[in-house]
């Protein structure tokens, strides 16, 4: 099903639930989400930059979607620390954990269903709430 025939759905059931946007993580959408990512990001702690994984972007993103196919791909856990605020509390930050070019994965996966999310969720009128 694409994405505009999600949203169709939504649209006219406000109740209907959704159980799996998988098939919208495309190679084409991967690619997409790369692009909207942001290059000047700092590195994960990894420590992999943006054009270190573009260096090899055909084979990442390739590689990526095979994991996302085949179900086998793991978000890596973040490693929560906290920050100190003027007024004396503290801010949660997290930080993706070590691993080899994992952060980018993630902010790639995450970049995608984020773009295909929304016309999902606003169509719905109490979706996202």
């Amino acid at each position: 099903m694409e994405l505009s025939r999600l949203a169709e759905l939504a649209r006219q059931d406000a109740g209907r639930k959704f159980y799996s946007i998988a098939h919208l993580l495309t190679q084409e959408a991967l690619w997409e989400a790369f692009d909207n990512l942001r290059k000047d990001a700092a590195a994960g702690v990894d420590g992999v930059t943006c054009s270190e994984y573009e260096e090899h972007l055909v084979e990442n993103l390739a590689k990526l979607h095979e994991k996302l196919k085949s179900k086998t791909y793991r978000a890596q856990p973040l490693r929560r620390i906290y920050i100190d605020k003027e007024d004396g509390r503290k801010r949660p930050i997290s930080i993706l954990s070590e691993a080899n070019s994992y952060s980018r994965r993630n902010r790639c996966v995450k970049q995608t269903a984020t773009m295909r999310l929304p016309s999902i969720l606003v169509k719905g009128s109490k979706r996202g709430r």
